[in-house]
């Protein structure tokens, strides 16, 4: 399964041509030349920081050199001495050949990709322009909730660790979502809202919850798939046990659900004991150990740890719209609960560069294996393919059970499905997202976690939204997910993407209720500060006569170079300065922002730009870098 999912890809002795592999050779040539010319007639020309950087260079590549016949003469003389026929004399001659040719892009060494590398066409998402039908209780509403204070941003261990996670923000956050998405200021009369709008969409009537009645939590442990995975240790980014944990405080105090009557369930991973136990106990390891929720039923694929019960199959199935894989088996705790929370987390997918959110979360929800259903699923994100993601998003258990959608975004991943990261997009900033979205129309909040990680430039290429498409607007006579006999011919939810020119907190960034769009609201707007960030030079690269070349170890400018800045929030600046080493150079009160740095100056230099918005506010960002000439 893991290795589906991390196609591990060894280019041994490959791409002959890659320029930046001859670049390498060029450089420690030049580098050896260089330092041959201008300190032999002059030793103390050594001390000068093109000299100092010159003989770095020229020192790697003679030890690379070095190291690669040295290993290679010290073998064939090992093997001339001991070789019974004269003729393979000649073999590691050959090889040493080969070897020679290939180094020559210095490819001798393999490189390993955990991911095959992007190769899609570029496309931009076209705005402001609605698919489908609104649904939900206030239809289309999408409840955005930021606090940056949910979490420590220089984290301490484990994302999971409890220190990183602050959970009377949480809590707060949780309370926020639930009472905009029910347009009240009451949390019980916002429950009794969402409530209401479900029981009579489905024919029960305009009555709340009823004691008694179940409800299963779909939380994404996709990451635990490994036998160990119980006992397992690691950052890689699932279900977070303290949003679970504000959901279930929602549940039990607010709603008046008894304990008993609640299941949180992954039918297809290990749930591994350092969520388990998070979420179990009132915090954890702290003793004594208290336990919180000990009546709530714990379902996994195994069960086969304490307090984990494992999955059982019902006789219901899942029939699929796309023949390679043709149904898969509910388990019980879907096709018996009343309700369903789907709480998907904000993460892109390597499967192509797609994303994987609400419709996918819903993958851990049969008996069987994940992987024989993987085909359908790149073939669905060819746009106009049917979806496996509408197969679920439609299912009478499934989607139709489904009384909210929760994403989690307090923690994003940006190049695969585990590995959190930092945003740079406003109003983040260089900081975990620490977002929480709220929504009974599941094509619309997926919409909106999908602008955010697209803006973020985590490029999902254009058909990782068909699945939006294809339920805002069903494709006729496509998908029977209960294999009945009746289509779905009815829209999912409403479809579209954000206007990035529009403020990210207005609600205008959709086209909002009047223009049957998505009703976005956003929460929290006065924690956005103004920033600028230094977009040329980047970290830890080289640049020459202001061209931009490759990654390195650090910034190497050589040559003059434009120093941009640019301001990543809806504050008005007035003016950005531009200082090095403390001196003020040069002032811009005028977008694009850039300095020329024409002067020949060698050394290290630190670059500080300081941007003035508001009344008097101010915000800054700085990089070291070494300058040649």
């Amino acid at each position: 399964m893991k290795s589906y999912f991390h196609k591990i890809k060894i280019n041994l002795l490959t791409k002959k041509a890659n320029p930046y592999s001859i670049m390498f050779h060029l450089v420690g040539i030049a580098c050896i030349i260089w330092f041959l010319v201008r300190v032999l007639p002059k030793p103390d020309r050594i001390r000068y920081p093109c000299q100092q950087m010159s003989i770095t260079f020229a020192a790697s590549y003679i030890a690379f050199w070095g190291i690669l016949w040295g290993t290679l003469f010290s073998g064939l003389a090992f093997w001339i001495k001991r070789v019974k026929y004269k003729t393979a004399v000649f073999m590691p001659i050959l090889l040493i050949t080969t070897i020679l040719i290939f180094s020559v892009s210095s490819n001798v060494f393999a490189t390993v990709y955990l991911r095959e590398k992007d190769n899609f066409e570029s496309w931009v998402p076209t705005s402001l322009d609605p698919m489908g039908v609104p649904t939900g209780a206030n239809p289309g509403r999408v409840v955005w909730v930021w606090n940056p204070d949910a979490t420590r941003s220089e984290l301490s261990g484990y994302w999971w660790n409890e220190e990183n996670n602050n959970q009377e923000v949480l809590d707060s956050m949780m309370s926020q979502g639930i009472k905009n998405l029910g347009e009240t200021n009451d949390e019980k009369q916002a429950w009794d809202v969402i409530f209401e709008y479900f029981n009579e969409k489905h024919g029960k009537g305009s009555i709340t919850y009823q004691p008694g009645e179940k409800i299963a939590i779909k939380i994404n442990l996709n990451n635990c798939w490994q036998t160990l995975s119980y006992i397992t240790e690691d950052n890689e980014r699932d279900a977070s046990p303290y949003v679970v944990k504000s959901l279930l405080k929602q549940l039990i105090n607010v709603v008046g659900v008894d304990p008993s009557d609640i299941t949180v369930y992954d039918a297809s991973r290990h749930m591994a004991n350092w969520f388990y136990n998070r979420l179990y106990y009132k915090s954890y390891p702290n003793f004594p150990l208290e336990p919180e929720f000990p009546d709530i039923h714990y379902v996994d694929a195994y069960g086969g740890f304490l307090g984990r019960e494992k999955v059982k199959a019902s006789d219901v199935r899942v029939y699929f719209a796309e023949g390679t894989c043709e149904y898969r088996t509910l388990p019980t705790v879907v096709v018996e609960t009343d309700y369903l929370i789907n709480m998907p987390i904000m993460k892109r997918h390597p499967i192509q560069n797609g994303v994987t959110l609400s419709g996918k979360n819903f993958f851990g929800s049969w008996v069987e294996t994940v992987a024989p259903v993987h085909t359908y699923h790149e073939s669905g994100l060819t746009m106009g393919n049917p979806t496996i993601q509408t197969d679920l998003l439609s299912h009478e258990h499934l989607g139709g059970k489904t009384l909210l959608y929760l994403g989690d975004g307090i923690f994003s991943t940006k190049v695969d499905h585990a590995t959190i990261a930092k945003f740079d997009m406003y109003p983040f900033n260089g900081d975990w997202t620490n977002s929480l979205f709220f929504s009974q129309d599941p094509i619309a909040i997926d919409s909106v976690m999908f602008d955010f990680l697209f803006t973020e430039g985590t490029n999902p290429i254009e058909g990782s939204q068909n699945y939006l498409h294809q339920s805002a607007v069903p494709l006729s006579n496509t998908y029977d997910p209960e294999g009945d006999g009746v289509f779905l011919e009815e829209s999912l939810g409403v479809h579209e993407h954000w206007d990035t020119t529009v403020d990210i907190f207005s609600s205008e960034r959709y086209s909002g209720v009047s223009g049957n769009g998505i009703d976005f609201v956003a929460i929290h707007k006065e924690d956005a500060d103004g920033e600028v960030i230094i977009t040329q030079p980047k970290s830890n690269y080289l640049y020459f006569n202001g061209k931009e070349l490759f990654k390195l170890w650090n910034t190497i400018v050589f040559g003059p170079i434009d120093v941009k800045a640019e301001t990543n929030s809806p504050a008005d600046f007035k003016k950005i300065d531009f200082y090095l080493d403390g001196e003020l150079v040069f002032s811009d009160d005028n977008s694009p922002y850039v300095w020329s740095w024409n002067e020949k100056q060698s050394g290290i230099f630190t670059i500080k730009i300081v941007g003035f918005y508001g009344e008097g506010e101010k915000t800054s960002d700085m990089i070291t870098l070494r300058k040649i000439y």
